[in-house]
C-alpha cells in the first residue's frame, strides 16, 4: 500500500485538521491586520516584538525538536538581521527593501558560518 493511500497519514498532513481552526486563524489574521488601526504606537511595538520572538522561538523549537541539538546561532542571526535592518533604514533604504536586504544579509552570514559548521557533529555543532 503506497504511503499516500493511508488516511491517517493524510490526516496528519492537513494544514487545518479540525473544522473550526480555519475560522479561528482567519479571525486572528484579521485582528493582526487591524491592529495598527486600533493600537497605540507603544502597544503596536510590543506586539511586533512578541511576533518576532515567536518566529525565533518556533525556529529554535523545530531545530531542537527534530535534531536534538541546541543552537545559539538563532540569536546571532536574529541580531545580524536586526542590526542590518536598522542600519539600512538609517541609510534611507525603504522599509520593504530593508526587510528583504536584511534577510539576505542574515542568510549570507549563515552561509558563511555553515561552510565550516557542516564538518562538525554532535555537541560541537
Amino acid at each position: 500500500m503506497p504511503a499516500n493511500d493511508n488516511p491517517y497519514q493524510q490526516e496528519d498532513l492537513r494544514l487545518f485538521p479540525r473544522p473550526g481552526q480555519r475560522v479561528g486563524y482567519g479571525l486572528l489574521l484579521a485582528a493582526l491586520l487591524l491592529a495598527p488601526l486600533a493600537l497605540d504606537t507603544f502597544y503596536l511595538g510590543e506586539l511586533i516584538l512578541v511576533l518576532i520572538y515567536a518566529v525565533a522561538g518556533v525556529g529554535l523549537m523545530l531545530l531542537v525538536g527534530y535534531t536534538g541539538l541546541a543552537s545559539l546561532g538563532h540569536a546571532a542571526f536574529l541580531a545580524i538581521g536586526a542590526y542590518a535592518h536598522a542600519w539600512l533604514l538609517a541609510q534611507g533604504v525603504p522599509l520593504l527593501g530593508s526587510l528583504g536586504l536584511a534577510g539576505l544579509i542574515a542568510a549570507a552570514a549563515g552561509a558563511l558560518i555553515a561552510l565550516p559548521a557542516v564538518r562538525m557533529t554532535g555537541l560541537y555543532l
